[in-house]
């Protein structure tokens, strides 16, 4: 059948529709459910993982590849002491900042003052 757009003219089915008929034939023989795709893909890599440095043990060569992990630590210290330092401001001085009267309100500061015998928290 040709141009029908059905499930014969797709040379290939999607994992869900894969996963959907595997679910079909376990009800159908009253199997339990196969696992869901992609539900244990981490765990495989863990475990290709764990048998690579196996192997590299048996083969007494290191296990894992170190050099990479080295060549990534130097190129971030670079990559830190690279960057440009940026100049900080002096903060304000003490004096400063008790020369400082608040507004009507009394929580907003509103001018210096330049005698500090005038103001009324200070002199």
């Amino acid at each position: 059948m040709t141009g029908g757009g059905g499930w014969s003219d797709a040379p290939f089915m999607s994992v869900t529709q894969q996963y959907a008929l595997d679910l079909y034939r376990a009800a159908q023989r009253g199997e339990p459910a196969p696992p869901a795709p992609g539900r244990d893909d981490w765990r495989t890599v863990r475990e290709l993982r764990e048998y690579r440095d196996f192997q590299a043990v048996i083969e007494e060569r290191p296990a894992r590849r170190r050099r990479r992990a080295v060549l990534r630590a130097l190129r971030a210290a670079a990559a830190v002491a690279a960057r440009p330092v940026r100049a900080v401001r002096p903060a304000r001085s003490v004096r400063a900042a008790q020369q400082v009267s608040t507004g009507p309100g009394g929580d907003a500061p509103a001018r210096p003052v330049t005698d500090p015998s005038s103001c009324p928290t200070t002199g």
